[in-house]
């Protein structure tokens, strides 16, 4: 029960905040199907995609090829490649982090909870949960909005609802990887910027090198050390398929960023 009081309290700092990210997610899900159906749906949309200079393609992950095959489902995948996307989710999950962790340790909250009769991995478990439930309610977000811009726009095409699900499930993977390697630079800085910046810096240089990767063959052989190189909500999306690589290769990317700032959190010196 204590260990679900502190994941409630730790959820409560900057509520606000993350609900407003996870808010701007939703709505800019829920602007994809009018805007496909504005151009008479996927149909509509890929003349306009084709005009896009490749780096602006790679940039958005946008294949106009793959849409023109898999119609509506393919143009609504891009959605959750959207570089907007991962930013608002990005910044959900690094504030998060660096305020339950690092912001406590540079404003010294931490030590009342370590005054109390508990160990160090009891303080640092509320944060692990706390994680989980904002991933699932970043992964939850931009399904909602893509649900709703349907039932308000229904656009011309196909969509397999059941395929959401592994598209959720893509989505979640991802953001688990990230908040797990932003916890634990969280672990080891002494300040929220400090957490921040690292967590910032790690996820722009996965999003670059899957970038360049994309657009000069000369980096492809380093693409698969880029997080992002495991997602694709498109193959989720399109045929509800979730390959068993990438989602065991994000969680364990994601476990590792949690047990490493587990065993930093319990072995280092806290600032006083």
């Amino acid at each position: 029960m204590t260990t679900l009081v502190m994941t409630g309290r730790v959820l409560r700092r900057g509520i606000v905040g993350l609900l407003s990210l996870a808010f701007g997610m939703l709505i800019f899900e829920l602007v994809i199907p009018p805007v496909a159906d504005s151009f008479g749906g996927a149909g509509g949309l890929q003349p306009l995609l084709e005009s896009l200079p490749p780096a602006i393609q790679a940039l958005t992950r946008t294949r106009p090829e793959f849409i023109a095959v898999s119609g509506l489902a393919g143009y609504l995948a891009t959605g959750f490649t959207h570089p907007l996307y991962i930013t608002l989710a990005t910044a959900a999950l690094i504030g998060f982090t660096a305020r339950g962790l690092a912001g406590e340790m540079e404003r010294g909250t931490i030590q009342l909870a370590l005054s109390r009769p508990i160990s160090r991995g009891r303080v640092y478990l509320p944060r692990v949960f706390g994680l989980l439930a904002v991933t699932l309610l970043l992964s939850v977000s931009g399904l909602l909005g893509l649900l709703l811009g349907m039932a308000l726009a229904r656009p011309q095409g196909e969509l397999v609802y059941s395929h959401l699900v592994e598209t959720g499930l893509a989505s979640f993977f991802l953001f688990w990887a990230i908040g797990g390697l932003s916890l634990a630079g969280s672990a080891a800085a002494n300040t929220t910027g400090r957490a921040v910046g690292w967590a910032t810096t790690a996820v722009v240089v996965f999003y670059v090198i899957d970038y360049l990767a994309s657009i000069w063959s000369l980096l492809k052989p380093i693409e698969p050390v880029s997080i992002f190189d495991y997602y694709d909500p498109a193959i989720a999306l399109v045929y509800g398929d979730l390959p068993v690589v990438n989602a065991v290769t994000l969680g364990s990317v994601g476990l590792a960023g949690v047990v490493a700032g587990l065993v930093i959190f319990v072995r280092r010196d806290l600032p006083t």
